[in-house]
């Protein structure tokens, strides 16, 4: 597949697009095991449906705070920090 983008351009887009699916892939595994424990304190152990919400609930909100503090960032905006991000050569 070619591109009309400027190198600097496709590498930044590249960078961007991996984030996003970073994110989405972090999300996703949040939301399976909020599922996985609600499923399994509901259905497997004697604790009922009340502690499978709630385990879930825990599960859930952990995730939402550890992406809002810090796991939400990617490790590749390191990377970028030298390449121009203007087509013309300026920083």
């Amino acid at each position: 597949m070619t591109s009309d983008l400027e190198p600097q351009a496709e590498i930044l887009n590249h960078a961007a697009t991996y984030h996003r699916f970073m994110l989405g892939v972090k999300w996703v595994a949040i939301s399976l095991a909020t599922v996985i424990v609600f499923l399994v304190l509901s259905f497997s152990t004697d604790a009922g449906f009340l502690a499978g919400l709630i385990g879930g609930a825990v599960v859930f909100a952990g995730g939402v705070i550890a992406m809002r503090h810090g796991l939400a960032h990617s490790t590749e905006a390191g990377s970028l920090v030298g390449i121009n991000t203007q087509a013309d050569g300026r920083p």
